[in-house]
């Protein structure tokens, strides 16, 4: 029998509530283990279904505790998929056979939540507290509203791997930065402070991280003010690009699956 889904639950990975408009869900642990396993990502999954159907809640708000989506954590997601350690800094470049591993899981973990919030006819707001890495800045790109702590960075960690940028990282950033700047970070890596991620684009606004949480709460319930038809058609009309995106997420899962053709066929 299928779990039946709370609007309101906490577990090691995530926490989530609602606070009047407004559906929070705050990422506790280490993302990349906590979506790989496929009964916690189906439950976040459930949980967005269940937001979807309350006309009360207008805006989702996605946080996460520091380090939780950082470098950090992808060393020890990577070193623990192909078995062998990654040191930070040594621009170690995997097997083809790691590389079809960690491709795979990542896939497995942020497509289904991409499709999600670029389909979800609500608001979603992404709440960015220190550095993001490659796969998780990625699929924040299609959150409608991003905001970032002041020592928030973007971190191009695929680079280190020599992996391909995932998160639909190449089919979103020449949306915000234009094709030739967007190529420059997929294909040389490099990090954005904050400071630049405001200048350029990638982020809404700049909060302190002292009061983070509360303050991106806040400018979620403004957002939220908006009546719900009103943010269903904007937002429709504000992401033509939704089917495009959804064939891109279908290639590139074609490109792994014949990846792996060729590999066995070798």
């Amino acid at each position: 029998m299928k779990e039946q889904i709370s609007i309101e639950f906490e577990n090691e990975a995530f926490k989530v509530w609602t606070d009047e408009s407004i559906a929070v869900i705050k990422i506790k642990s280490n993302a990349f283990f906590s979506l790989v396993d496929m009964d916690i990502s189906r439950k976040i999954l459930d949980w967005f279904d269940l937001i979807s159907e309350k006309e009360e809640i207008n805006v989702i708000l996605i946080l996460n505790e520091k380090g939780c989506l950082g470098n950090a954590a992808y060393d020890v997601f990577v070193t623990e998929i192909i078995g062998k350690e990654i040191k930070a800094g040594e621009g170690k470049i995997l097997s083809e056979h790691d590389l079809i591993l960690v491709r795979s899981k990542e896939i497995n973990i942020l497509n289904s939540f991409i499709r999600s919030t670029i389909g979800f006819r609500k608001l979603v707001v992404s709440g960015l507290n220190g550095t993001i890495a490659t796969p998780f800045f990625g699929a924040s790109l299609a959150s409608n509203f991003r905001f970032g702590t002041e020592d928030m960075r973007i971190s191009f960690s695929h680079i280190k791997y020599g992996i391909h940028a995932g998160g639909a990282l190449p089919f979103l950033l020449p949306k915000y930065i234009g094709i030739g700047k967007a190529s420059e970070y997929i294909f040389s890596g490099g990090e954005i402070s904050a400071e630049k991620a405001l200048k350029i684009g990638l982020i809404n606004k700049i909060i302190p991280t002292e009061n983070f949480n509360d303050e991106c709460i806040k400018e979620s319930k403004r957002l939220s003010q908006w009546g719900s038809r009103y943010i269903r058609w904007t937002k429709h009309l504000l992401t033509p690009y939704k089917e495009d995106l959804i064939e891109y997420l279908h290639d590139e899962e074609k490109y792994i699956d014949h990846y792996k053709e060729i590999k066995s066929i070798e």
